[in-house]
């Protein structure tokens, strides 16, 4: 999971159930204006294959991409509220995130300390890598529909649950696996979407939509690598957690500007283009 994916899973996008009709090719209202297909599909990054997608994590590109495309809106709109002018809205918004980290303490990677950051890495050592083993459980499957169905199902279950699971909800194929730090011992994909989860009992879904393959795979066990803390170490994990801080202010500052101009997310509609797995060409 990528550190901007991190800091947006605690954020919840506002939807409707109002009978109205959305407007025509919006998947959000940001007060009243509409957030397009277009605009969202901009922010979605070119990959030959869609990101894992994890229970009660990562939910995809399409729902990532909406909520950054929501919060540029709110983002552009306070700062044209504060007098923050600039050639094109990117520029407006970057204006507003320095004035931001300026007057906000604990954002800059120079501002954390080493204890601060080795405690922070201990929490999150699926994000930098350097996994030593990995024992799995899986089911492909041929229909993303049944994937989709078993990720949000075999959620919090244990190994034995989640292999009967995948087994009565349609998978062709299932298994358990040991994976090494190569990523050797079972399908690429497998090993893909266990290294995405990166913990004990975590689920995730791997898709390869141009061969019809979906996998579905639990976390029994995962161990990484025991890492020398040095300043390269102590770097990168400054500067990760530094994103994420900032990140997460961001998305505070859009949640308390939700108030001054109400979102509305077309949840039928984000989900009718979230279930191709990947950006419509």
């Amino acid at each position: 999971m990528s550190i901007v994916a991190l800091a947006l899973v605690a954020t919840g996008c506002g939807s409707t159930d109002r009978s109205v009709d959305p407007p025509p090719n919006a998947l959000a209202t940001v007060g009243g204006e509409p957030v397009t297909v277009e605009q969202v599909r901009a922010l979605i990054p070119d990959s030959p294959l869609p990101a894992v997608v994890v229970a009660g994590g990562y939910a995809g590109p399409w729902p990532e991409a909406l909520e950054l495309a929501i919060r540029d809106e709110l983002l552009v709109r306070e700062a044209a509220r504060r007098g923050l002018r600039g050639s094109t809205r990117a520029e407006q918004i970057a204006k507003l995130i320095t004035q931001e980290q300026r007057g906000a303490a604990g954002l800059a990677a120079e501002s954390i300390t080493d204890g601060e950051a080795l405690a922070w890495y201990q929490e999150h050592r699926s994000l930098f890598g350097n996994v030593a083993q990995a024992e799995v459980a899986w089911g492909e499957f041929a229909d993303p529909a049944q994937a989709r169905t078993a990720l949000e199902r075999a959620a919090d279950t244990d190994q034995t649950t989640f292999q009967g699971l995948v087994r009565e909800g349609g998978a062709k194929d299932s298994g358990t696996a040991t994976i090494d730090n190569h990523g050797e011992g079972a399908d690429p994909m497998i090993s893909r979407a266990a290294f995405a989860v990166g913990a004990a009992g975590g689920v995730g879904l791997s898709a390869d939509p141009q061969n019809n393959r979906w996998w579905v795979v639990r976390v029994e066990r995962i161990s990484f690598k025991q890492m020398n803390w040095d300043a390269v170490l102590a770097y990168k994990v400054k500067s990760a957690m530094a994103t994420y801080r900032q990140e997460e202010h961001l998305r505070r500052l859009a949640d308390s500007l939700r108030k001054k101009w109400p979102v509305e997310v077309y949840e039928t509609r984000l989900a009718d283009i979230a279930a191709t797995e990947e950006p419509p060409k």
